[in-house]
Formats: C-alpha cells, sequence, structure tokens
C-alpha cells in the first residue's frame, strides 16, 4: 500500500516536471511605437536567444497604439511615449509599478515600455521589460540615434 502511494506521487511529479518543461518558452505580442523599430529589430534576436521567448512584435503610431490598448486588444508589452502610457496608466490599461523609460528623442519625447493588466505571460514580460533596459539595449538605442533612458 505504502510502495504503491509513493509510485503514484513520484508518477504525478514526474508529470507535472514535463509539463513545466514543455511550457517553458513563451510568445510575447509586443506593440511597440515605429520609432524604436530598428533598435528593437536590432534587440529581438539577443533576447530570444537568452530567454528561448518568441517575440511577435507590431509597429504603430503612437495614437494608434493608445486605441490598440484602450481597447484591450491582446497585447502582453507596450512601448510607446510618457504621455500615452501616462494616460493608458491612469485608465487601469497599464500598470503603474511596471513601468521603465527605454529611450528619448529629445527632452520632450521620452518612451516607455509596459505591460498591460491582462497580459497572460506576466514573467517572460517582465524579464523583457528588464531586457530592454540593459547597459547592451542602451548601446543599441545610441548607434540607432535615441538617448539612452
Amino acid at each position: 500500500m505504502m510502495y504503491a502511494r509513493r509510485l503514484s506521487v513520484g508518477l504525478v511529479f514526474v508529470a507535472a516536471a514535463a509539463v513545466a518543461g514543455a511550457a517553458g518558452a513563451a510568445e510575447l505580442k509586443v506593440l511597440s511605437v515605429d520609432a524604436l523599430e530598428p533598435a528593437l529589430k536590432q534587440l529581438a534576436p539577443a533576447y530570444e536567444t537568452a530567454s528561448k521567448n518568441k517575440l511577435k512584435i507590431s509597429y504603430a503610431t503612437a495614437d494608434v497604439i493608445e486605441k490598440k490598448i484602450a481597447d484591450q486588444e491582446d497585447y502582453d508589452v507596450v512601448i510607446v511615449d510618457k504621455k500615452i502610457t501616462n494616460k493608458l496608466r491612469l485608465a487601469g490599461r497599464v500598470p503603474g509599478g511596471l513601468i521603465k523609460t527605454v529611450a528619448k528623442k529629445g527632452p520632450d519625447l521620452v518612451y516607455e515600455v509596459s505591460t498591460t493588466n491582462w497580459t497572460e505571460e506576466p514573467l517572460p514580460a517582465r524579464t523583457l521589460i528588464e531586457f530592454l533596459t540593459t547597459p547592451k539595449a542602451v548601446e543599441v538605442y545610441k548607434a540607432k540615434g535615441l538617448d539612452p533612458g
């Protein structure tokens, strides 16, 4: 009886480990302003290699992004200017604690990255946000004509 119980507990553990291992990588849906496209195209492969997560990046103008996120379209991470980020935060579309500045285009145009409040991948989204603020990312922004965040 004791042997059967140990065997069943062991099988449950092995099955859970197998499922967790298979689940591993996430696919993050990212919506970014057009101005960051050159930098993100260079950074995305490095992030995917390091994290094993896949990025599906869409680009649009700030106004289009504001509308898509306000309409709760299915994105995990959004990169837009600070003015729009503040509007989305006040409307409860992005969480205030996960907003980070990534780059600037002059003193008045600041780009911020955040998750959406309905992301299904909060941990991978957070790793992307952290990656986009690393010294390596800062060097890419500089090379693409942006000021570091």
